[in-house]
């Protein structure tokens, strides 16, 4: 009796092996889902991994995860297969999700679709997630409300750098006093001061013409010669119409001319762009052609000529009361 209820039990346990052998057989595919952490902060990355593999030649159709992952932003998104491993055909999506506003999230069901081996087309759905995101929690030393405005940070600087920037500065501001001095002292010989006993046209004349004996253009002295040239221009103004010209700018020389009403505005034209040419090549490094530098020079000339002081030729008493001029 005990062996037959002993072969009766094994026949049993044969009995439901072979039946969920037989269901097994009937489920081909299987899917798992999974993520990393069900619970995140504000801002964290979790990752999703998705597997489904099938027994024999299973084919699984394309699965679009967008419509599932709406409410998350997808950083990263990898597919591998499907594949074969094992005699299973498998098929992988690996995706990182983020999100930036809390509470509970459901991962839905996700539907797999294939065709087995019969050409049957079926389809299998996963497990749904629930995904749990919570605020930043507070630190120690953080306040309710929001901090004040950190300021601003100090770099110190050495001796070195502070006087390296002082030189830089003194640099180009010593360069244009030397550079004014060095030309006024090698004039001495051209810009001699003037002799209250002789006309200032007769001394411009002079100076012009010991500017040409020195050939400075012949020695490619361009620059110290329109230097030389607007001087004598400029200190025979000053002397004729006793105005500030020398040590203003052209600009100012113009204003002071055209506000004295003590020439013509033509001639004051003319000046204005006598002192913006010698300007060009003065401080513009502009070299002018041989005939336009004898053409600045005998317009020079010709200012002196055109603006010098005529004075007025007195009248003869005749004998007989009449005027002889």
């Amino acid at each position: 009796m005990r062996m037959f209820l002993r072969l009766q039990s094994k026949i049993i346990v044969f009995l439901l092996l072979g039946a969920f052998a037989f269901g097994a057989e009937t489920a081909p595919v299987s899917v798992k889902v999974s993520l990393s952490k069900d619970k995140i902060t504000i801002g964290d990355k979790v990752n999703f991994h998705l597997l489904a593999e099938g027994k024999g030649d299973v084919k699984f159709g394309p699965v679009d995860l967008s419509s599932y992952f709406g409410a998350f932003e997808v950083k990263d998104h990898i597919q591998k297969g499907p594949y074969k491993s094992w005699g299973k055909t498998k098929l992988e999506y690996d995706l990182v999700i983020t999100t930036f506003t809390t509470g509970d999230y459901e991962i839905p069901e996700i539907n797999i679709s294939y065709t087995d081996k019969d050409g049957t087309e079926k389809s299998v759905s996963t497990a749904k997630l629930i995904l749990r995101v919570e605020p930043v929690k507070p630190g120690p030393n953080d306040k309710d409300d929001v901090r004040d405005i950190k300021p601003p940070l100090t770099i110190p600087h050495s001796f070195w750098f502070w006087f390296f920037c002082v030189i830089l500065f003194l640099v180009p501001v010593l360069g244009f006093f030397l550079y004014d001095l060095f030309y006024r002292r090698k004039a001495g010989n051209v810009l001699s001061q003037p002799e209250s006993s002789r006309p200032a046209h007769e001394l411009a004349l002079e100076r012009l013409e010991k500017l040409k004996g020195l050939q400075l253009v012949e020695q490619g002295k361009v620059r110290e010669y329109y230097y030389f040239l607007s001087e004598i221009i400029r200190s025979y103004l000053e002397a004729r119409f006793e105005l500030p010209i020398v040590e203003r700018t052209t600009s100012e020389a113009y204003a002071e001319l055209r506000n004295s009403g003590k020439i013509k505005r033509a001639e004051i034209t003319d000046i204005k762009a006598f002192l913006e040419e010698c300007d060009l090549v003065k401080f513009a490094r502009v070299v002018p052609e041989s005939e336009k530098i004898e053409n600045d020079y005998l317009t020079g000339v010709k200012i002196v000529e055109t603006t010098k002081f005529v004075p007025p030729v007195p009248e003869i008493t005749s004998a007989k009361g009449g005027a002889v001029k």
